[in-house]
């Protein structure tokens, strides 16, 4: 029985050990919002990305860039012909690209289209019928 009372204790001990370690941490965690506001701020008022910080913007793997910018997929410039910078402006033009309407969206424009533009004397390709 002595030995249990003496692990429970050492239990005891070491759960109290892990919960001043956890309210030492609290103060991390509010240091890591912080520095994600500061991140965002910085690329707000930059113009100009490395390669880098433009993996980073629009959330892509190293890898991937390297991809799209080989294949010319995106907007780059290599100014000395080996680093890659990319303008912020183009980015976000690319990224914004290929717009997807809601559904909502896209079946209010299908009404309005049927309204204003009635398919009646359309020519129809295949075979006519004859009067």
């Amino acid at each position: 029985m002595s030995n249990r009372l003496t692990f429970m204790e050492r239990m005891s001990e070491r759960i109290t050990a892990l919960e001043s370690v956890l309210k030492k941490l609290e103060p991390v965690e509010n240091i890591l919002e912080r520095m994600d506001l500061l991140e965002q701020s910085i690329y707000s008022t930059k113009r100009v990305f490395t390669f880098q910080d433009a993996c980073m913007y629009i959330g892509v793997s190293d890898s991937m860039l390297y991809k799209l910018t080989a294949n010319k997929e995106i907007p780059h410039y290599k100014p000395r012909g080996k680093m890659i910078y990319f303008a912020k402006e183009e980015l976000d033009e690319w990224l914004l690209q290929n717009h997807e309407l809601a559904a909502d969206d896209a079946m209010r424009m299908a009404t309005e289209a049927a309204t204003t533009q009635p398919f009646l004397k359309q020519r129809r390709y295949g075979k006519r019928k004859k009067d």
